[in-house]
């Protein structure tokens, strides 16, 4: 007998005894940070469900992620520092290929809990593998049903000869015209193209976020009877692309509003389309035992500003400053996760063994891992099991505590009164100092990366090094 059918075997037999697992949603948003949700002290009013969430959950105050999407992905899915797998810096394979997250390198959340019997689905944005080079990705990783946004150039759009051109600017690591080719990457907007489990589609006149929610929904109704794990990396608050930050969305179809407009009504539509789901998990029954985790993977790009406690707060993107990567998590579960309060420290690493824990799947021994699980301290039955988290992009790193913040290269920041990190502290402080740079020195080196890193951070890169 199979593992798979023991699992399976194992999980009928504790619902029969009355201890059905939980199910767990993790909703993933793209690029926006905390200056952006009202529970962390936005003024833009447009997150009223994901405050509500908040306010009858709990709110983890300084969660670190690494500051763009691919490395914040890969971190929270594996629930390991990028220098074990080498990504280390952003590598957009469904746009460029040349390699993506190998599941013969590294496992998965999904792929852990499908193997314990639960059902499994991803809805969203994946990116981290290309697609249409690697149609079973989404299988091997663990997932039993998808439906995503492939993220490529779409081909209906572009002739031969410019899927060539586009091919050598590849090779050339040409990021300016890369940066405007990209235009023609599909939409996840309005007339989007999607794959649904491994089969591409096209959807004239419909807005991507809509059929996304619908296959969501869709999964949980004919899962209803049996524990089950959603991914929900949402599309929003991404732009189209690197020239369109952001799109009108079907409540508010004018496109001639300032950019702030439009990415305040993107996210307005991903409050909406969570209070929805939450409220869909009510009617089917599903509330009490679901445990629903909402983040973002990185802060929000550098164009954007927000009012947020008393200030103005610049978005900062691709950094490992507070606002770069300290990203919102809030988790509730009404019967599960008593509310009202907050938590002070996590990373994005500790989301795999949280999810392991509260579902009683285990995590192989042999698999090095680098978060910690804080269920006991959701239930409310342990303390905090952090006193730092840990942060890197590239090759530099940075690790926290409460109050001090220290980086790779010497720089250290008093986070109590200078969130912003203009003035490194040279002096005072030496205790927290020296146990903050132990974490840092305890860290080991970065893995070489499993192929050469495509993205136009990366491409950037390249260039300025030749």
């Amino acid at each position: 007998m199979n593992k798979y059918l023991i699992a399976c075997l194992a999980l009928a037999t504790s619902l029969v005894a009355g201890e059905r697992s939980p199910n767990i949603i993790f909703i993933l948003l793209d690029n926006c940070g905390q200056e952006w949700w009202g529970c962390y002290g936005s003024e833009e009013n447009c997150t009223p469900n994901l405050d509500r969430l908040a306010r009858e959950g709990l709110r983890v105050e300084n969660c670190y992620s690494p500051p763009v999407c691919g490395p914040a992905r890969i971190t929270a899915l594996t629930g390991r520092y990028l220098f074990r797998s080498g990504m280390v810096l952003h590598h957009d394979a469904a746009l460029y290929s040349g390699g993506g997250l190998d599941p013969r390198r590294e496992i998965t959340f999904a792929r852990l809990f499908r193997d314990a019997g639960y059902r499994t689905a991803i809805s969203g944005k994946w990116q981290i593998n290309n697609l249409y080079d690697e149609p079973d990705a989404l299988k091997r990783h663990g997932f039993d049903e998808s439906l995503v946004w492939p993220g490529s150039i779409d081909r209906d759009k572009v002739s031969a000869a410019e899927l060539e051109q586009f091919a050598k600017a590849v090779r050339d690591a040409d990021a300016r015209f890369l940066g405007r080719f990209n235009n023609n990457i599909e939409s996840r907007y309005w007339d989007p193209v999607l794959m649904r489990n491994g089969r591409r589609e096209t959807h004239p006149g419909k807005f991507g976020p809509d059929l996304l929610q619908t296959f969501a929904f869709d999964f949980l109704k004919r899962h209803r009877d049996r524990p089950f794990l959603l991914y929900y990396p949402m599309v929003l608050t991404h732009g189209q692309s690197v020239n369109l930050p952001a799109v009108p969305t079907p409540l508010d179809r004018d496109p001639n509003r300032s950019h702030k407009e439009l990415y305040a009504g993107m996210l307005r539509y991903a409050d909406k389309l969570i209070g929805e789901l939450v409220a869909e998990l009510g009617r089917l029954g599903l509330r009490e035992n679901t445990v629903v985790f909402v983040a973002c993977d990185n802060g929000s790009e550098k164009k954007l500003t927000a009012r947020c406690n008393g200030r103005e707060v610049r978005g900062d993107i691709y950094q490992l400053t507070e606002t770069g990567s300290n990203i919102p998590l809030i988790i509730n579960a009404p019967a599960l996760v008593p509310g009202g309060r907050t938590m002070k420290l996590a990373d994005f690493s500790d989301l795999l063994p949280t999810f392991c824990e509260l579902a009683g799947v285990k995590i192989p021994s042999k698999l090095a891992m680098d978060g910690r699980s804080f269920a006991g301290f959701l239930r409310g039955t342990a303390r905090e099991p952090r006193q730092w988290i840990f942060n890197m992009y590239g090759d530099e790193r940075v690790v926290r505590d409460g109050r001090y913040k220290l980086y790779n290269d010497g720089r250290f920041f008093d986070l109590a009164r200078d969130r912003d990190e203009r003035e490194n502290l040279t002096q005072g402080a030496n205790a927290e100092r020296k146990r903050l740079q132990a974490v840092l020195d305890a860290m080991p080196p970065n893995t070489p990366p499993p192929f050469e890193l495509r993205s136009l951070s990366a491409f950037s890169r390249r260039q300025k090094s030749k």
